[in-house]
């Protein structure tokens, strides 16, 4: 797995920040988020296999100032729509 600084945010005096998170099994690549303020942090593994797709919903979550708490509610609408 390879972590990728793709971000981060303001909220309140917190700073989040945001990583790609990527997977690669046998040639197959798949993508993650991983959503961290301190020592609090979340990781979504295996999203899509898309990176477009990955980087546009870890820019959604940068513009909303998503914490490690909410970010996997958001990740599974996103999915879901």
């Amino acid at each position: 797995m390879r972590r990728i600084f793709v971000g981060d945010a303001v909220c309140g005096q917190k700073l989040i920040r945001y990583y790609l998170l990527e997977y690669d099994t046998a040639g197959r690549v798949c993508y993650g988020i991983q959503v961290e303020v301190g020592r609090e942090k979340t990781v979504i593994p295996r999203i899509t296999p898309s990176q477009v797709a990955v980087l546009a919903l870890a820019e959604r979550l940068i513009r909303g100032c998503v914490t490690p708490v909410t970010a996997r509610d958001i990740v599974e609408d996103w999915l879901l729509t």
